[in-house]
């Protein structure tokens, strides 16, 4: 009799106990992390410029390039790429910034803060 509770409850797209993960639960988590190539140009239209890691370097949408696997360096083919971030640049107090490491190199200080990285990306060639 439980085994026929077992059955009807899975036959009902519940939880089946012979399966390392349930199934929905797995086809679900699937669908949610496959993208397309569609879904990685725009999210390189919508990043204009990253930081590479490998190459330690800013790279312009131009030097990116999408494939089946996410956003690559065209430089040196690594998937090793940080998202650009809104944050107060020390170099621009009074507004907020796309940073291409997110903010990740700003250190605060006793009275400001100073950014290590020392990218200047955004300064004026005057200042």
């Amino acid at each position: 009799m439980e085994d026929e509770k077992d059955a009807i409850c899975w036959q009902d797209e519940g939880v089946n106990p012979f399966h390392e993960t349930p199934t929905l639960i797995k086809a679900a988590h699937e669908r949610e992390h496959k993208h397309g190539i569609e879904y990685y140009l725009d999210k390189i239209k919508e990043w204009e410029y990253c930081y590479c890691v490998n190459c330690r370097q800013m790279r312009f949408s131009a030097e990116l390039e999408a494939t089946e696997n996410g956003i690559r360096c065209a430089i040196c083919k690594s998937y090793s790429l940080e998202a650009p971030g809104w944050v107060v640049c020390p170099y621009h107090k009074d507004s907020l910034v796309k940073c291409v490491r997110a903010g990740k190199g700003i250190v605060k200080l006793k009275h400001e803060a100073e950014c290590k990285d020392h990218c200047h990306f955004r300064v004026n060639k005057g200042t």
